[in-house]
């Protein structure tokens, strides 16, 4: 799979940039980061084509990262935002009841998206996601503590290895995918609008939002079965205590739902064991068609 395979939609005004690959049943494959910043589709290369020999996989970029447009307003740098986005591209492009997949802040999206929309949702498969939990200051401390680099290939490498276990899945195709993106005036805006105003609208929302997530799932509202995994290694969503507070979350609370705990994995754990990993959700995904 590579860039030449994209596609675009537009959704609600918003030119969305999408992969598509396969038959069977559905998948939707929702990466991490944050609005402007160095994550997209092309984040799931080294899973995409695996699952399209076995599902219809669809990977899309969220709105105001990769290739996709900006919100319209600056009271949209939310993650509600990026959750109903999700909800119109699987509408726009009729998806029946796919897997929902997602990573980092991708996976608080599956977990709305399971909970606001259940109707939508045939499984979820959440992967280390502090979003989904609590705020963390992994990103900010990255930021300061990065040294000086004259190459932008360099950097981008140096940032992905500090956040995982091992770098053989920092391969030099996602660094230019990245490089690309980032370098475009639509990304400039949407990482300084983000930098503006996470402290004014986004942060507070989101904590808003964790607590009330939680309360649902606690009181039974997300139904839908649910894999939780996590890289034991991860430097930002720490498995101790991010990971187990998510355990102590979701098993006790959804009745099918389980988790898998990954060695020698990072926050990139889908990228750092791509054979374990897709090999886990092809059986959970099995076991609930």
């Amino acid at each position: 799979m590579d860039r030449s395979q994209s596609k675009y939609i537009e959704i609600n005004g918003i030119n969305t940039r999408y992969f598509e690959k396969g038959s069977g049943d559905p998948i939707v494959l929702i990466h991490g980061g944050h609005f402007g910043g160095g994550a997209s589709a092309e984040d799931w290369f080294l899973n995409f084509d695996h699952l399209a020999d076995k599902y219809h996989v669809y990977a899309f970029d969220k709105i105001g990262q990769g290739h996709t447009d900006n919100p319209k307003k600056n009271t949209d740098y939310i993650m509600g935002t990026q959750v109903k986005h999700a909800y119109e591209f699987i509408k726009k492009l009729n998806i029946k009841k796919p897997h929902l997949i997602g990573h980092s802040r991708g996976g608080y999206i599956v977990t709305r998206l399971a909970i606001e929309y259940p109707e939508i949702t045939k499984s979820i498969v959440i992967i280390d996601s502090a979003t989904l939990m609590q705020d963390i200051s992994f990103y900010h401390d990255l930021a300061d503590r990065v040294p000086s680099f004259n190459n932008t290939h360099e950097k981008i490498k140096y940032m992905i290895k500090e956040n995982s276990w091992g770098d053989k899945h920092i391969t030099d195709e996602w660094i230019e995918g990245n490089i690309e993106y980032s370098k475009s005036d639509k990304n400039i805006m949407a990482a300084t609008k983000h930098s503006e105003l996470e402290e004014k609208i986004f942060t507070k929302d989101l904590i808003e939002r964790q607590k009330e997530t939680h309360q649902w799932i606690k009181e039974g509202k997300l139904n839908t079965p649910t894999l939780v995994t996590w890289g034991i290694d991860d430097p930002s969503a720490f498995w101790d205590p991010i990971g187990i507070n998510c355990l102590n979350l979701i098993l006790p609370n959804v009745k099918n739902s389980s988790m898998h705990i990954f060695n020698n994995a990072g926050h990139y754990v889908f990228r750092e064991q791509p054979e374990e990993f897709n090999a886990v959700v092809i059986g959970f995904i099995n076991l609930n068609t």
